[in-house]
This record gives C-alpha cells, structure tokens and sequence, in this order.
C-alpha cells in the first residue's frame, strides 16, 4: 500500500462519515415531522486490486450510499380529527398535487403524476377536498351513496360539497305491539275501542306527518284496525279486520299470533299462506306531492315477536320504526378503518361517497422522495397496488390518528458518535500519512 493510497483512503472515509453525519442531521431535524422516514448509511468497500492467490491487495476506500427506510412503521397517535388516518402496516396513501386552478370552474387543476405518502392528517379546505398538512389532495376510489358499490376502476381526488341530504318520503312502518285480551267498554260488553296511537311519517319533502291508528276489539280474538292520515288524500282506510290464534291452512298456530287479515276501505293485505309469512297491510297517501305507497307491517303471522293479542287492559307498543327522513345538512364528516369517508347529516343518515385505497410498491425502499414526506414510484419500486385496507398485504387503517416519525433520537446519538470517532480516525491516518510523506522527503536532505 502505497502512502498515497493510504491518505485516499482516508479522504474516502471522511467523506463517508461525512455523509452518514448528514443524514443523521436530517433524522434528528424531522424527529417530530409526521410521516417521516429515517435515512440509514450502508457502507461499501471500494477495491481497486485485491487477489489472494497473489497475495495482493491496493486499498481503494469506502462509499456510503443512502438506506431509505420506507417501509418502517412510525408510532400512531390518537387525534381529534376525524379525518385523519394513518396506516398500520404496508402501504401508503395515493395523493395528488395541483398545478393551478380551472379558469371556469375556480377548482383546482392537478397534475398527472401519481404521488404517495404517510402524511395523513386530512382537513376539508374551502372547496371540499381533502389536503393533508403538505399541501397534498386525498385521492379515493368513488362510491356509490345509495347503493354502496365501489368503483375501483381509477382513483380521484377525494371532494364532499354534499351539504344537504334529501328527505325520504316513508314506504315502511314495521309496528309491533300487544293488543289487551281483557278489554272492554265499560258495561264490560264488546265492542271495545281502544285511544287513539299516533306514529310520525314523512312525506315526499321532508314534513312530518301522522298516522292514527285505532284498534276496537270485536270478538275474543278479533280486532278491527282504521288508520287515518290527516292532511292526505284520500284520509282514512279501513276498517280491515285482524284475527288471533287458531289455524293457517289447517295448522295451529300459536294463541295470541297473527292468523289472518281482512281488508277493507283502500287497504291491501297480504294472505296468510303459512306460518312465518308477512303479514302487513298497504295503502296510498298523497299530501299533495304525488302518490306516497306506505306499508304497514305487523310482523309475521305465527309469530309472537310482532303484534299480539295478550293479556292486558291497555295497548303496549313493543316496536315502530319507520324508514323516512326528513331533509338532513352536514353534520360531519369521517374515515373510517376501512378507508371509507362518511358523512353524517343531523337527520340521522350517513352516506359513504369514497373508499381510500392503500397503494403498495414490491420495493418501498426504492421509492424516490420528494418535497413535503411524498414519493414517486421508480422501476425499481415497481408500480403502485391499489388493495382494500387489510388485502394483498396491505396494511390497515387507523381512524382519528397520525403517524410521527419514525425516527429514534436514542439511535440517532448513538450513530453520531460513531461516525464522529470514525471520522475523527480518518483525520488521524490523514495527518499520519502526511507526516510519512514529510519523512519521505526529508530523506534528499
């Protein structure tokens, strides 16, 4: 080994521990910075002649080249943002960047390339998009809000200018309660009315409506039902007719069960076929707004879990639920574990408009890094799987969280010092061939 090549030698293991101080520097300086991914120094021997055959060898140096730790999770936090979400596991969040703004439209305008990040603390800005805190758009696959079909065939960048949700006009009230066996007038004879129940509806545009409901006993186990809708046209139906116990199609059925209906005065029922079939009754309202078709469903015949006739002087409402809704503005908006950004009115309705995918890459490691904790896929990252959170070995979504960095500061010191001993060595064989070099000139003296 030549003095010469010892003193390269040297320079090589500088700039080496140089290097690895940076990037140091650059963990320490992002320790806190969400979504962060560590540089790591992987060191390499440069060999320029090397042979044990010959027993040779010329040192060459050493070269650092960057280890981009991508793929290593950082700590997840818990915030009060509910569109915030981070991700456990592989993958990473599809995100957009804009390039100006539609001259037309006012929205903004984004550019083609398909970005990624860890960075997911999303807030809706003015426009409605999604914009996590580096300036980059949410992008989702588009869901259908009524039906709740995935469109997985591209993604856009996710946007909720939803701010009202429409009524829904009821088509279905399921209604269960007891009808008192022990009723009576009060000379103790038959028939028996019972008072009035009201049950809230919704017409074709939001308003609240009633529906009364009277029930009168005529028999041990027979009832009339009339229904009245006041401000509809037509306003009253009825009366049908309502049977307890006794048989279906020469099978007994439970005392107390539905057995039969008769309808009269506008009303349809359904036949009783067998026990376990629906028994429920239909009619038209109109409140002005068109024809409103509303089912009435008493349960299933045979069946004690919906209107029964059992013993009591008074009507028991056991369950009403009824499917309409008056109109309902924004209340929030989430994402949940599976990716899905919801938003919830105050009139009780939640609507699902996007699912997030989780893109992963065979070589995260190989991503390249751009401005604001994103990255651009490269060949030798390959291209980017969009997967359902938990599918293909993608990782998993956390709602209402943040991932920091994944910096450990503890490690961090522990390399400085290393490098800085190891730098410090390389000054020493410096000044040490230095000093062989004066040795070797010194010598024509």
């Amino acid at each position: 080994m030549s003095i010469t090549g010892a003193m390269q030698t040297a320079i090589s293991g500088l700039n080496g521990q140089s290097t690895a101080i940076s990037y140091i520097s650059d963990n320490v300086a992002n320790a806190s910075t969400t979504g962060y991914k560590k540089v790591e120094s992987r060191f390499q021997t440069l060999i320029t002649q090397s042979s044990a055959q010959s027993n040779t060898h010329s040192s060459g140096g050493v070269l650092n080249q960057p280890f981009f730790a991508n793929n290593a999770q950082g700590s997840i936090t818990q915030v009060s943002s509910t569109t915030s979400v981070a991700i456990s596991g592989n993958g990473f969040i599809p995100v957009s960047k804009t390039t100006g703004v539609d001259s037309t439209t006012g929205l903004p305008t984004f550019e083609t390339t398909s970005y990624y990040t860890r960075v997911g603390d999303f807030t809706q800005n003015s426009q409605g998009y999604l914009v996590n805190s580096s300036g980059y758009y949410l992008q989702g696959w588009s869901v259908d809000p009524v039906t709740g079909v995935v469109d997985t065939s591209s993604t856009t960048e996710v946007r909720v200018s939803n701010l009202l949700d429409a009524p829904v006009a009821t088509s279905t009230v399921d209604y269960a309660a007891n009808l008192p066996s022990n009723v009576t007038d009060t000379s103790g004879n038959l028939p028996a009315t019972l008072s009035t129940s009201s049950i809230p509806i919704y017409d074709a545009l939001g308003n609240e409506r009633t529906l009364n409901l009277t029930w009168t006993r005529i028999g041990d186990s027979e009832w009339t039902l009339q229904i009245d809708a006041p401000d509809s046209t037509p306003s009253s139906f009825g009366p049908a007719t309502v049977d307890f116990g006794g048989s279906i199609a020469g099978t007994d059925v439970a005392a107390g069960t539905l057995s039969a209906l008769a309808t009269s005065g506008g009303l349809t029922g359904s036949a009783a076929g067998a026990s376990g079939d629906d028994a429920s009754f239909s009619f038209a309202l109109d409140f002005g707004s068109g024809s409103q078709a509303v089912t009435l469903d008493l349960g299933s015949y045979g069946d004690n879990s919906g209107t029964t006739q059992y013993s009591g002087d008074t009507l028991t409402l056991n369950d009403f639920h009824q499917n309409g809704v008056p109109q309902g503005t924004f209340k929030s908006l989430a994402i949940d574990e599976q990716g899905f950004v919801s938003v919830t009115f105050d009139n009780g309705n939640v609507k699902t408009y996007y699912q997030i995918p989780i893109a992963r890459f065979n070589d995260p490691t190989e991503l390249d890094r751009v401005n604001g904790n994103a990255f651009v896929a490269t060949p030798q990252s390959g291209s980017a799987i969009l997967a359902q959170p938990g599918d293909s070995g993608a990782g998993t979504f956390v709602s209402a969280a943040i991932e920091g960095s994944n910096v450990d500061i503890a490690e961090e010191f522990s390399k400085l010092i290393v490098a800085q001993r190891a730098y410090s060595a390389n000054a020493r064989i410096m000044t040490a061939a230095d000093e062989l070099l004066q040795e070797t000139i010194n010598i024509r003296r």
